[in-house]
């Protein structure tokens, strides 16, 4: 039984219908970072949402602020099945299937402090993953249906060192829950795909964390951000529920309904950006962000039933550094523009370890957004990006029986509408 890496894919209030950084990365988290790319994330100080790239970024804000957000994820991502197969016996039946669905991806932040010491709180997703297939798809041994939601909290403070150095730091709890389901195939000891099953898997728990960061500013007004988020071990728990065909005997109770545990470490990750002013009106942001997606070398769920061994999906994935740059240009006092492109490497290595529960691949972005500021207190950000994906292969095992190969290849691109109120006061 395949329970997926996505266990730990993370979503707010509401399921993103994929991952948008690399792996199951989120890096929705700003409307005005969003027509940029993100470029220059961690020195992006036109708001509070910065305090999630960097916190050290409050103290250049004024007074109080809350901003609530939000981001429209249309996904694309048919499978075209290649000669999928059952090892020893034949071709994989089904249909192909485009298993990507629309999400939102909400966030939350609010700012306030003194003239010495700024803090803030923010609500948001960073990880997030939701699929879902039809019950007869090709696939369906690998996964059918994949919903994840959490909360994540993350409370920050910062301060000036002088006129030059500014530096933050928070943590986080975060809260993340799972459903996932698929067919399992008990016709394999006769004949194949002729006596389907189904479990359907459901685990919880919480995880903490930190952050930190710090900004450097020029005095030619150039800003040099760093920032770092630690890694969160998650060990969610839950149950494992069985649909077992009527001509099948489980006579070794391997199959009964029974509780799971699984343990994973949620990357850490760093960004360097760098701010230059091209002229008074006019910035360049750049951005290099490295994701430490090494630590996910496998996912091994453990059964409270002793009948039922462990199952272990390798995954081996690699680090990955995200590019990115952008330009933003203050038009008139009312309107500030961006633009921004971006190269998002994916870590999974090769074909074997792609899951159609998470359809990552590298992703090229071409983002565009503005600001209008509709009155002293009230600004509203807009911002889209489209990025391309590619033709991802996939020629992969599944985890129950090591029997069913999915092979094939997705045809992937992603849309994003992204839009954020800005409340100073």
């Amino acid at each position: 039984m395949k329970f997926s890496k996505n266990i730990l894919a993370l979503s707010l209030m509401a399921a993103s219908s994929a991952s948008f950084a690399s792996g199951f990365a989120l890096i929705e988290q700003s409307a005005s970072g969003q027509g940029l790319s993100y470029a220059g994330a961690a020195v992006n100080t036109e708001d509070a949402s910065v305090m999630w790239f960097n916190p050290a970024g409050m103290t250049e804000i004024t007074g109080h602020q809350a901003i609530v957000g939000a981001h429209v994820i249309l996904p694309n991502a048919p499978f075209h099945n290649q000669g999928s197969y059952i090892k020893g016996f034949g071709p994989l039946y089904g249909q192909d299937e485009n298993g990507a669905r629309t999400g939102v991806v909400p966030n939350l932040y609010w700012k306030g402090g003194n003239d010495k010491v700024q803090y803030g709180l923010a609500v948001n997703v960073p990880f997030g993953s939701t699929v879902d297939y039809d019950q007869n798809w090709v696939g369906r041994y690998h996964a059918v249906y994949t919903q994840t939601k959490t909360v994540n909290i993350n409370p920050s403070v910062s301060t000036k060192i002088n006129s030059h150095l500014s530096i933050g730091a928070g943590v986080s709890a975060q809260y993340v829950s799972v459903r996932m389901t698929q067919k399992i195939d008990f016709g394999l000891g006769g004949t194949p795909q002729s006596k389907d099953g189904y479990v359907d898997l459901k685990a919880s728990g919480w995880g903490y964390g930190y952050n930190f960061g710090l900004i450097y500013t020029f005095d030619y007004g150039g800003k040099l951000g760093l920032s770092y988020r630690s890694k969160v071990s998650q060990t969610p728990d839950g149950t494992a529920d069985f649909t077992l065909p009527s001509s099948y005997t489980d006579t070794a109770g391997a199959y009964q309904d029974t509780g799971i545990k699984s343990s994973i470490d949620l990357p850490a990750s760093a960004s360097l950006s760098y701010l230059y002013p091209l002229s008074k009106k006019t910035d360049l942001l750049l951005d290099a962000s490295w994701t430490g997606w090494s630590s996910f070398k496998e996912l091994r769920i453990k059964f409270n039933n002793p009948a039922k061994p462990d199952t272990v999906q390798p995954e081996n994935w690699k680090d990955v550094v995200r590019l990115s740059a952008g330009v933003k240009h203050q038009l008139n006092d009312r309107w500030m523009l961006r633009t921004g492109v971006a190269y998002d490497p994916t870590p999974i290595k090769n074909k074997t370890y792609r899951t159609p529960r998470i359809v990552d691949s590298n992703r090229e972005w071409l983002s565009f957004g503005a600001g209008y500021q509709y009155s002293k207190q009230l600004r509203i950000d807009v911002g889209y990006s489209h990025l391309w994906g590619g033709k991802p292969e996939i020629e992969a095992e599944d985890a129950d029986t090591n029997m069913h190969v999915l092979k094939g290849y997705f045809d992937v691109n992603i849309d994003i509408l992204s839009a954020q109120l800005v409340w100073n006061y």
